[in-house]
């Protein structure tokens, strides 16, 4: 193929003058089309550059777009605020569990033995009110017995025996509290008879039980049969107990 020499350098001129202009571009094409489109994606901003100065070239060749902000500062709050909440969930879990457990046990040792004080009283007060109906005892006996019921109620609340009185916010006891076992060891029990309102009233219901004559063995007779006949109801219950299966005979 033979190419015709060009015979008028002028023709030439408009792709020269574009070719060594950097500010002549397609920003006509670009713009109309930007502008055609901006009704579906919408317009957007421009990326901007970083000015010039000792780090960097000016935005020529090398200019750097905004960074998006970075989520690691809100992940890593976010984790930290998680890992701090199940850590404290679950401390106050063992803590509160520990806790229960042994002032559970401790709680029930200090009401076995206010129960026992005031069923005793109470036992006494209604004997001496039977008594006093069938005008075999006098009446001052019978309301004396009462009033020492009321009274002990009354101090052996649950309210005045668990009261800041004699016990600190943590739970330990504030009275002395004598180890009556041979390793030294504090018991619960121990804690319970030292409690100063349950050994008050213990003596008062000795005192009651040797004036009345009153054999505590009887008490203990009473609490077997009671336990004997509660479990020979739940041995009775229906259901309680499994039923028989039945085998059914094979279909062949």
């Amino acid at each position: 193929m033979h190419i015709q020499p060009i015979d008028n350098a002028s023709d030439l001129e408009p792709f020269v003058i574009a070719a060594m202009s950097p500010d002549i571009h397609h920003s006509t094409v670009t713009g109309e089309a930007g502008e055609t489109f901006d009704d579906v994606w919408g317009s957007e901003p421009s990326s901007p550059t970083l000015p010039a100065g000792p780090g960097n070239d000016g935005g020529h060749g090398t200019s750097r777009t905004a960074a998006h902000p970075s989520d690691m500062a809100r992940l890593q709050a976010e984790h930290s605020t998680a890992g701090y909440r199940e850590g404290l969930t679950d401390a106050k879990a063992h803590s509160i569990q520990a806790g229960f457990d042994e002032g559970f046990g401790l709680g029930a040792a200090i009401g076995a033995k206010a129960g026992q004080i005031l069923g005793v009283l109470e036992g006494i007060a209604n004997a001496l009110t039977a008594a006093a109906a069938g005008e075999s005892l006098d009446e001052g006996a019978r309301d004396e017995a009462a009033k020492t019921l009321g009274d002990a109620k009354k101090e052996l609340d649950i309210g005045r025996v668990f009261g800041p009185e004699y016990w600190n916010p943590d739970g330990t006891w504030k009275y002395d509290v004598a180890a009556e076992d041979d390793d030294g060891d504090v018991l619960f029990a121990h804690v319970a008879d030292a409690h100063p309102l349950i050994a008050k009233w213990s003596i008062v219901a000795d005192e009651q039980v040797a004036r009345w004559a009153i054999d505590r063995a009887v008490f203990a007779e009473v609490a077997d049969e009671e336990r004997q006949h509660q479990h020979q109801l739940q041995q009775d219950k229906p259901g309680s107990a499994a039923a028989p299966q039945v085998r059914k005979p094979l279909d062949w």
